[in-house]
């Protein structure tokens, strides 16, 4: 919702200050989809309000359902006609997380990424960014399901360093306590290692979590797996980070999606363990360690035995590590397979 144009047409409108108060407390306190919900508001309010300054500047296409439920994925229109998918997930019974896209799209182009075969079209608005969250609020209460949905991961579609500044006003969105509320330690922002804008996001927000794409620990290897480190090699990246931990002391996250074959390997592990060790103190540095996704795309997924035998090598080197669950396979959902489309005509 953007509460600028609610706020001057509220303005033009003559109304009191205090109206601005019930709608806010109406759209990001009890996740209201319409104005006509919002009663105290007089009718030509919410008319004028309809018109002018909708709610959500994305509209619902469709949403599907993983068979487990425990993930939901939605293709959303925007006001140009592009689509955008984002993804609401139940990791555990009493946790909603939402996985959303801050692009049309992606130019980083990872090989094993559905979003980046597709390349970029254009990168969202800070609206469009935060809307997504409140449309899950939204749907939530829609579908009745339990819960709260307190955790955000910008891990959808597109590089969120590419358009830091559309980022960077969406999370002020997301952690403003008159808006969504969110707590800056539920929120996590992943990028493919656009290195000067890591220091930066660490000045700007060091209570926000950071996640690096990594998936390989040798240049060779990842500038294959991920063109972005042309420009920004290990080294750089590895420059970045350590002022990012010097200057936050906050933990990092590794992304690692794991390739059968390619990235996988006992040598990869212990490259991995190497380049780790340079960083910084073990214990701020995180390992995510993630079964690939079938996508179009030649790559296989390790097995799940492998996977966790590439743990269990990051451990013995000292360094935390997980393999995450992948929620959402079934309906293409899962991280590495959200894709776009054009809208039908």
């Amino acid at each position: 919702m953007d509460a600028a144009k609610v706020q001057s047409v509220l303005k033009e409108l003559g109304q009191p200050g205090y109206r601005w108060d019930q709608v806010r407390k109406a759209v990001y306190e009890q996740a209201v989809a319409s104005y006509d919900d919002i009663s105290v508001l007089p009718a030509d309010v919410r008319r004028a309000l309809s018109e002018r300054a909708p709610i959500l500047s994305l509209t619902e296409r469709r949403v599907d359902v993983a068979s487990d439920g425990r993930a939901h994925k939605a293709l959303l229109d925007l006001h140009d006609g592009k689509t955008v998918e984002t993804v609401l997930l139940r990791p555990s019974p009493t946790r909603w997380t939402t996985c959303i896209s801050s692009q049309v799209g992606c130019a980083v182009a990872c090989t094993f990424c559905a979003t980046g075969l597709m390349g970029l079209t254009r990168s969202l608005t800070p609206e469009e960014i935060a809307d997504q969250v409140l449309f899950w609020r939204q749907y939530m209460k829609k579908k009745g399901l339990d819960g709260r949905l307190d955790n955000v991961v910008y891990m959808g579609m597109g590089e969120p360093f590419a358009c830091y500044d559309s980022v960077s006003e969406s999370l002020r969105f997301l952690i403003d306590q008159k808006r969504l509320a969110l707590g800056a330690r539920h929120i996590s922002v992943s990028t493919s290692g656009v290195a000067p804008k890591i220091v930066q996001f660490g000045r700007d927000f060091p209570q926000v979590n950071l996640a690096l794409s990594l998936h390989a620990a040798t240049d060779e290897l990842r500038t294959r797996l991920v063109p972005m480190n042309k420009a920004y090699p290990l080294a750089k990246l590895a420059e970045a980070l350590k002022t990012y931990l010097n200057e936050t002391n906050r933990k990092i996250f590794f992304e690692y999606v794991l390739l059968k074959g390619e990235n996988d390997r006992a040598e990869d592990a212990a490259a991995l363990a190497r380049w780790l060790g340079g960083l910084g103190p073990a214990g701020l540095l995180h390992v995510n360690l993630i079964v690939f996704n079938q996508t179009d795309t030649p790559h296989k997924p390790t097995d799940e035995s492998d996977a966790r035998r590439f743990q269990e090598r990051i451990m013995a080197a000292g360094f935390k590590a997980t393999v995450r669950q992948n929620l959402g396979r079934d309906i293409d959902g899962a991280c590495g397979q959200l894709v776009v489309m054009e809208k039908a005509s």
